[in-house]
């Protein structure tokens, strides 16, 4: 039982009064101090082990981060920050293999531009330094569908349609270039469109058959969509359907050394546009 200082006072003085014989009385002040020096130990006791206990709990749950949670935490952070790191940059060739019958050459590159969406045409604009000028274009996908135009030899607009894991690519030569091509900046037109644009629905619509010795439907449907892409109008509709679209993709426009007068490599015998080097030939549109 528990008594204040008041109550256990009126106590002590009832018990020294029923006390016989004429003892002295308690002292009562000692008493008292004694109360209170035992209070003051009980409130430290209890003080140390609610301390104690706490440095315990503390000690347990740093032991408990240690382990799975401090790994899942690890996890986490790792991959937070590998997902803040940049994405490498597409690679672009520095340099685009020729080959003019027994001659072979490089071209360097001269000019590139990269580009963070599809589905809308793109013109790359840039100053050739010979008649031999080339350009290739890489995606992120390679399933991609890719469309080049630029001017032929009378002036008209010409080119090809491709999946860019093909390396769709191509290069002029002297028979080739339009009138001029050295005296001013010239330009290239890009298409690029993801893989499930609705490319060979607008075949179907057009009607465009394979050739008879064609016999898997996956490469006659693939023949279809890329015939599809050099007819005129279809890269516009394509490009309404789809808008804009995420996507990376660039362009390499190659060439070689300002020439000499006659502008080829000795013994070259040039031919046709892209005939035999890393591209296909540039046609005009919507002859295939």
């Amino acid at each position: 039982m528990r008594h204040t200082e008041s109550g256990l006072g009126r106590l002590l003085d009832e018990r020294s009064r029923e006390r016989a014989g004429g003892e002295p009385a308690a002292d009562l002040d000692a008493i008292v101090r004694r109360g209170r020096r035992i209070r003051r130990t009980r409130r430290a006791v209890t003080a140390g082990a609610a301390l104690a206990l706490a440095v315990s709990a503390a000690g347990l749950a740093n032991t408990l981060l240690v382990g799975p949670r401090a790994a899942d935490q690890a996890m986490v952070a790792q991959r937070s920050a590998d997902s803040a790191q940049v994405e490498p940059e597409l690679r672009i060739p520095e340099e685009f293999k020729v080959v003019l019958g027994a001659t072979k050459f490089d071209l360097s590159l001269i000019h590139s531009e990269r580009f963070g969406t599809m589905g809308a045409a793109r013109t790359v604009t840039y100053t050739p330094t010979s008649h031999f000028t080339g350009y290739k274009v890489v995606c992120d996908d390679p399933r991609a569908w890719v469309v080049t135009k630029q001017r032929l030899k009378g002036g008209e607009m010409g080119g090809g349609a491709a999946r860019c894991g093909s390396s769709p690519a191509g290069h002029h030569d002297e028979r080739s270039t339009p009138d001029g091509w050295l005296e001013r900046p010239q330009s290239l037109q890009v298409w690029v469109f993801p893989a499930d644009a609705r490319v060979l629905e607008m075949a179907q619509a057009a009607d465009i058959t394979c050739p008879s010795f064609v016999k898997s439907r996956e490469e006659c449907d693939e023949r279809a969509a890329l015939v599809a892409l050099r007819r005129a109008g279809v890269l516009e509709r394509l490009s309404a359907q789809v808008g804009e679209r995420p996507g990376r993709w660039a362009v390499g426009i190659y060439d070689r050394a300002a020439a000499a007068p006659d502008d080829g490599p000795a013994g070259a015998d040039p031919t046709p546009s892209g005939g035999s080097s890393e591209g296909s030939d540039p046609v005009p549109d919507g002859t295939r």
